[in-house]
């Protein structure tokens, strides 16, 4: 749906993506925005509080807006995607084993930009922010080329019917070996990831400062006051700390305006 904007003063939003949805947020309440940094672990925290930073000499309470949320963590979402590639490769590599022993016709993927793993590679390669920590290099050195030598040589060897068997699985274990080893390494550094992609959000209410985690922070956009405090229906009636009020479609994109509960600002409140 295309906002509605009635009379009266337009009030100004940050949009933020958190697991590829858009919410848009007061930007009265917003003090800064920062790049990600570690928050230190408060062992008798609220276990939704991720820990404390220290900024500009202020002790400042973290959470997670996916945890918030009741979403799966970014880093946990990437080890699972890099668990399972490594599951798909080593069933790719099983599959040309059969079909260079005993023929049988191979169904998967042989160009490399065409697997899981392949597009994954690709749309990481694209993101401007993540090799800040250095993940892309790592990519670049340890799993494209044998995951590209894997699927190239593996077409090759399939086409070439003259082809030594034994040297052909020989070969594509090589490349496997190393790929998959790529991939624990991936694994062992995600933190290099989701330490370039992920940011906070500082905020205030009722003079306590807080942060919140969230995988994107994009532009602001300008709603009517009325239109956005008028409406009363909850989009999240699950959630006991973040409330979605409406839904509105911008340049195509479906934002949802959000705020935190009075539940979530006593959890705040109650850090010490």
């Amino acid at each position: 749906m295309t906002p509605t904007l009635f009379w009266g003063l337009r009030m100004e939003f940050l949009q933020i993506i958190v697991q590829n949805q858009h919410y848009l947020f007061d930007t009265s309440y917003v003090s800064e925005l920062l790049s990600y940094r570690e928050p230190h672990f408060m062992a008798d925290a609220h276990k939704l509080v991720e820990g404390v930073i220290t900024h500009k000499e202020r002790i400042v309470p973290i959470v997670s807006l996916r945890k918030l949320l009741d979403f799966e963590s970014f880093e946990s979402k990437q080890i699972a995607l890099l668990e399972l590639v490594e599951k798909q490769h080593r069933a790719w590599v099983e599959d040309f084993e059969l079909s260079i022993t005993e023929g049988k016709e191979f169904k998967k993927a042989l160009d490399p930009h065409k697997c899981d793993l392949g597009k994954w590679i690709d749309s990481t390669l694209l993101c401007m922010r993540c090799n800040n920590n250095g993940f892309t290099d790592l990519l670049k050195q340890h799993v494209i080329p044998f995951h590209n030598a894997l699927h190239n040589e593996g077409a090759e060897l399939l086409a070439d019917k003259g082809h030594d068997k034994k040297h052909a699985i020989t070969t594509i274990h090589s490349h496997a070996k190393k790929t998959i080893e790529g991939l624990h390494l991936l694994e062992q550094n995600i933190k290099k990831l989701t330490h370039s992609f992920e940011q906070i959000v500082l905020a205030h209410v009722e003079g306590k400062e807080f942060g919140f985690i969230v995988d994107s922070i994009e532009k602001n956009h300008h709603l009517d006051e009325k239109s956005y405090h008028t409406s009363t229906h909850n989009l999240s009636p699950k959630s006991r700390y973040i409330q979605f009020i409406d839904h509105y479609r911008i340049n195509d994109t479906l934002m949802f305006s959000m705020k935190f509960t009075p539940e979530f600002y006593s959890l705040i409140r109650a850090f010490r």
